[in-house]
């Protein structure tokens, strides 16, 4: 058995829309409200996470003894090594000094046909 269409409500719903009145601004106002919700909401969060996983990469250290990454550890976890003195890795970056369109390549030529 099929249900009957609820016209009843499709009109209440078109007369509010239409209505300049309070009740139909402040709907339209909550429909406004709830789509920019759904539409912007994941965009600041995901521009959220990316700037907490990029705040926490700047953070890893990465031991010299043994490899292992950790936060804020003034001791290796995995095997105890001393950590202070160890920069973070984004910290120990070296900067790259010129292009590499200027950079000269030296490039030796064999015959593979001599061998």
């Amino acid at each position: 058995m099929q249900r009957p269409i609820p016209w009843l409500w499709i009109t209440l719903i078109g007369v509010l829309l239409i209505a300049p009145g309070l009740a139909g601004r402040l709907f339209v106002d909550v429909l406004e409200g709830i789509t920019l919700l759904l539409v912007l909401g994941p965009l600041v969060l995901g521009g959220a996470g990316f700037l907490a996983w990029q705040w926490f990469k700047r953070r890893i250290v990465t031991c010299p003894a043994c490899g292992t990454p950790s936060v804020g550890a003034p001791a290796c976890p995995a095997c105890g090594a001393d950590l202070s003195q160890v920069r973070p890795a984004a910290a120990s970056a070296k900067p790259v000094d010129a292009p590499a369109s200027d950079a000269v390549v030296d490039v030796q030529v064999q015959d593979v046909t001599d061998r």
